[in-house]
Formats: C-alpha cells, structure tokens, sequence
C-alpha cells in the first residue's frame, strides 16, 4: 500500500527498498528512488526495465513485493484530498461502449457541460469530435482525451507513460507546450519516454532504470553522459553490453 503522508518536503513521491514481483518474476529489485516536488521528471531505460511497473505499483494499481513508498501531500493526509492523474500509454475500450467524448468527461472527470469546449481546447482536441464515441477515436485522440480528462482533475502529480507515443508531428509541440505549462503552474510531472533529445532539454529530474549490467555509477555513467553524447542508443538497446552499462538503479539530478 503507498502511504500518503501531510508533510510537504521537498520530494512528492519517495521509494525506498521496493520490490515489485509479477507473474513470479522480479521486475523491480530493492529500487529507492524519489520524484522531486514541482519537478518535470523523466523516467528511462531500456525497454522490459519496469518503467510501467514502477509507476502503476507507485499508483497502487500494482501490488508491492516489499519495501516502502510514501506519497506527500500539501493538501492533506487522507487519499482522497490527493490527487493524483496518470495518463497510460494506450487504452482499449469494449467496444460496446458506446460512450461519447462529452460523456466521458463529463463522468470521468465531473466536467461541467459548459466546460467541455475548454477542457478540449486545452490539449488541441478537435471541438468538432466531441459528439463522436470514443471507440471511434484514433489513438493519438484517445490519448489528448486522457490527458484533457486529467487535467480536469487538476492533479497534485501526474504521471504519463508515453505521452507523444501516438500523437502526429503537429501535435506533439502543443502537448509538450501543455506539460510544460501545467509543471510551471506547480503541477509535479513524471513522464516515462525514450526520447533522451526531450529528456536532455527540458528534464529537472531523471530515474534511470537499467537493473541488468556493470559499471561504477560514477562521473562516467552511460546514463548521464547519455543525456549529452553520441551514447544516447547505448541506453536504449535490447541487447545488453556489459562493456557500457550498469547494475543497479541510476538517479540522475538536475541535467
């Protein structure tokens, strides 16, 4: 269980010692690690490292294996006076419902019907789709849909796990705008990605997790020199090279 605790420090989330294991295998091993307050934090590694994993166990959508995460509040002690958005990757909807992008807003997320214009507008989705089913949504508007139903909730923390995964060219830069506009309004954002020139330009904050080779997790960490060099595939890579990486959980502070 995440705790959630009325003590603004100076981290919103905090991991310590967490041990997440799924279908009898250990995806996450004693991994501690901490979210900055009002922080745009990214978190990386190479696919299968259990990125999703930490942020649905940090959201308690997952269960814990052991160890501890402690969630802190400004508003409160009691879960329901936090507030916390997570915007998945994809999502599949039954297909029998029939549910449109008004509805959905309006019972996800208690949008007002004179808000709705508003909400989508945020996230630049298209006003004139909004009597459509969200089973006949593309996947990139199904995921401006997600994103404008959390920002309703106006969450303490967001997390979104691939946000500009399925969002054409036109509009990553205004989703990006939005994430930086939301972070600068006191929102703390963490985003799991692959895409280490954002990561590079605009993270406060990176988790790096990479559980599965060597090295000294010194000055010469592929992880940080990643965020800088030609080394940026070496992170990446489904293949391992112990030559260039490392065991362990690697925290990188304001690149």
């Amino acid at each position: 269980m995440t705790s959630i605790v009325s003590n603004p420090t100076e981290n919103i989330v905090e991991c310590c010692d967490l041990t997440v294991v799924r279908d009898s295998k250990e995806i996450i091993c004693e991994a501690t690690c901490c979210v900055p307050r009002n922080s745009l934090t990214f978190l990386v590694g190479e696919n299968g490292s259990g990125k999703t994993t930490l942020i649905k166990t940090i959201l308690g959508l997952l269960p814990k294996h052991s160890g501890e995460i402690s969630i802190y509040s400004e508003k409160g002690s009691r879960r329901s006076q936090m507030i916390t958005g997570y915007v998945p990757q994809g999502i599949t909807f039954p297909k029998q419902i029939q549910m449109t992008v008004a509805e959905y807003l309006r019972y996800s997320s208690q949008v007002k019907e004179e808000d709705i214009e508003g909400v989508l507008t945020r996230v630049d989705f298209p006003k004139d789709l909004s009597g459509r089913t969200i089973n006949q949504l593309s996947g990139g508007q199904q995921q401006k849909l997600l994103l404008a139903a959390e920002l309703a909730r106006s969450p303490e923390v967001l997390f979104l796990d691939e946000p500009l995964s399925n969002v054409d060219d036109s509009g990553e830069r205004h989703i990006l705008d939005v994430i930086l506009e939301i972070k600068n309004s006191g929102v703390t954002i963490v985003i799991i990605t692959h895409d280490w020139q954002m990561v590079s330009q605009y993270a406060d904050h990176v988790i790096c997790l990479n559980k599965n080779f060597i090295c000294d997790q010194a000055a010469s960490c592929v992880c940080k020199s990643s965020l800088s060099t030609v080394n940026i595939k070496q992170i990446q890579k489904l293949s391992p090279d112990p030559e260039t990486t490392h065991d362990g959980y690697c925290y990188i502070d304001n690149i």
